[in-house]
This record gives structure tokens, sequence and C-alpha cells, in this order.
């Protein structure tokens, strides 16, 4: 049986595509052949390198442009590159068209899939409520996961420790997604595809060195 190839989406700097080694790990880790997805949008490419990939990671880094979700920027929004939004809107429409392929999405790579799916973001979690958690600053925290969820299936727990490095969030859930676990001060941490197919989390799986985090990657090549 052949090692299943998952693909990576990169961000750009200086002209050269970039994806952290953690992310290679983890796929390595779960017996998996990691591939950087270049970004493209040309469709012919897209669909070129889709066919060579049994699934796909959408990989976090910068901020979605507003006009993605029908809202205009505040002051509060960090780096956009539209080019880099498009080329992974584009990824996943052409996996999700194959019923046998899955993606993963972390963290800005979750707001990325709830935005695909016509949902929309909080720009800044401090701004939209000022007793929210400070996603960024906590660098850790507790999340306490739904049940009947393709999520507390993986991890066979009821809570969970995970870290925190993002400014954004989940708001209104896109279409045929559920929200699956939450933050103690409502924000959503995870979303799945009713399908199964799709799982996105908040969070940095790849940076937590146990086996329940490892399970979301052995799901991806499963």
């Amino acid at each position: 049986m052949k090692n299943k190839v998952i693909g990576i989406t990169a961000d750009i700097k200086d002209k050269f595509f970039e994806i952290e080694k953690f992310y290679f790990d983890s796929i390595l880790k779960s017996g998996g052949i990691p591939m950087m997805l270049p970004m493209v949008n040309n469709k012919i490419n897209i669909k070129k390198i889709c066919s060579v990939v049994d699934g796909i990671i959408i990989s976090g880094s910068r901020d979605i442009d507003p006009k993605f979700y029908g809202q205009k920027k505040t002051k509060k929004i960090n780096s956009l590159d539209i080019k880099r939004t498009l080329s992974e809107f584009a990824y996943i429409k052409e996996i999700y068209s194959n019923k046998k392929k899955k993606i993963l999405g972390i963290c800005g790579g979750m707001q990325l899939i709830n935005v695909f799916f016509k949902g929309t973001l909080i720009q800044d979690i401090k701004s939209h409520k000022a007793d929210m958690m400070d996603h960024i600053k906590t660098k850790k925290h507790k999340i306490d996961i739904f049940e009947k969820t393709l999520l507390k299936k993986i991890f066979k727990s009821d809570t969970i420790i995970v870290n925190s490095f993002h400014h954004q969030a989940v708001n209104k859930i896109g279409k045929n997604l559920i929200a699956s676990s939450i933050a103690k001060d409502g924000i959503i941490e995870s979303i799945e595809s009713l399908d199964m197919k799709i799982i996105g989390v908040q969070w940095h799986p790849e940076l937590i060195k146990n086996q329940k985090n490892l399970g979301l990657f052995n799901w991806l090549l499963n």
C-alpha cells in the first residue's frame, strides 16, 4: 500500500514559498508524504496538482480580506494576501469535489474554510467584546469538545488544552459546517463539515507533541 501524499498550502515571502517545518514533521510521523502546494490560481494547474495529493492542509498565516465575507476592513486587520486567499479557495473547491479526499484547516486555515463556505469572521477578538480572552497572549487554554462530533471521535475526550496564537475567529458558521468545540469565552475553536470530509481547528496541532493532536493528521491520511 503506497503512502498517501498530503499537500500543504504555502505562504510567499521575498519571492520564496514558505511553510513551517512542523507541518511536514507531523505528516511524516503519521506515515504520509508531505508536499508543498504553491500559490497558483490557474484552474488547469490546480487540477494537476490536486490529482497527485490525497488530502490537503490549509495552513495558517495571513488575515483574510473582509470583502470575502461582506464586511469592511477595520484598523485591526493585519497582513493580507488576496492572491493566497484565492489560491486556497481554489484548492478547497477542487479537493472537496473529490469524495475520497479530506481537508484539514489549521488556525487561519480554519477561518478561510469557514469563509469559503459563506461564513463570517470576528475581525479582532478583543475589539469585538472587551471581556473575551486574549487569544494571542494567553498562549494556551482549555476547550470543550461537543458530543457526537468527528473531533470527539478523534480526541476521545470532553476537554483538551490547546495553544493559541490568533486575534481573529469564526463568527457566523458557514453552510454545511458545524462547530465542534468552544473556548470558555464562547470563541469557536473548531469546525467540521456534515459529511466529515473537513476539519478546521483554531489551534496549531503540529506544535503540540502528543498522540491526541497527531490524531488529526492520522484522520487526514485514513
